[in-house]
């Protein structure tokens, strides 16, 4: 997680950014120019540190006696900003010491975290929902490209989306998924960019990792580029300058 002073000038650039993208999007729409507006899910829209922390403490309860660190690590936990990237990371801050136990629960974590049924305890990054919301009414199409797979993840990523009431599967939407999950995020981000480039003008992309985001921002450099400040790869590159750092999708 970023730490930083959001400043009233940072909430002023945001709120002027975002409702930039409104603007450019309704009067390319009124010119019958094919819009897109692109957002990454983890990290972006969502807020994933809540799936881990519940699927820490399945865990916990699932194995009580054999993992006891975890267990009494779970009792006291009442901070999620402990969460960290990866459930390593995340592991060694809240308590748990043993190599054992942490090779164990790792396994558990992935097996339920790269599922279908444990992105509902997702949580909606502030304003996110709404804004996707006024991007999708003012014409652009949304994609949702993400490094979730299609055999392991599609199915709740498109219930997630619903339950929480984005815009999906209707007309002016799409879900972008990786085919194998073997394939690197970034590689199969950029593998899509020719596709998205047939479909339409894009207007706006929201990232939440710099090297993706900056890869997109290569890509399409006549968009308007952000970078939601959550959680990234520990080892991920600065984001060029030209990216606008957001907070969330609230304007105030």
């Amino acid at each position: 997680m970023y730490t930083y002073n959001w400043t009233k000038e940072d909430q002023k650039l945001q709120n002027k950014k975002l409702e930039e993208v409104i603007e450019i999007i309704k009067e390319k729409t009124r010119k019958q120019i094919s819009t897109l507006a692109i957002f990454d899910l983890d990290g972006t829209l969502f807020d994933n540190r809540t799936r881990t922390i519940f699927i820490l403490r399945e865990i916990s309860e699932q194995f009580d006696r054999e993992l006891p660190e975890l267990s009494e690590a779970m009792d006291k936990f009442h901070e999620l900003s402990v969460v960290e990237y990866n459930p390593v990371g995340t592991l060694k801050r809240i308590g748990v010491r043993s190599e054992e136990e942490i090779a164990f629960i790792e396994k558990e974590w992935a097996k339920r975290f790269f599922s279908d049924e444990y992105q509902k305890f997702d949580f909606p990054m502030s304003g996110g929902k709404s804004y996707v919301t006024r991007v999708h009414e003012a014409g652009a199409t949304v994609i949702y490209l993400t490094g979730r797979d299609v055999g392991r993840m599609l199915v709740g990523t498109t219930d997630c989306l619903r339950l929480y009431g984005f815009p999906v599967g209707i007309v002016g939407t799409m879900i972008l998924v990786k085919e194998d999950v073997a394939v690197e995020d970034e590689i199969f981000k950029v593998e899509v960019v020719d596709y998205l480039k047939r479909l339409g003008s894009v207007v706006a992309v929201f990232e939440n990792e710099p090297l993706n985001s900056n890869l997109l921002h290569k890509a399409f450099p006549e968009a308007l580029s952000f970078l939601v400040m959550t959680q990234h790869r520990p080892d991920s590159p600065e984001a060029v300058s030209e990216i606008f750092k957001i907070k969330d999708f609230k304007i105030r």
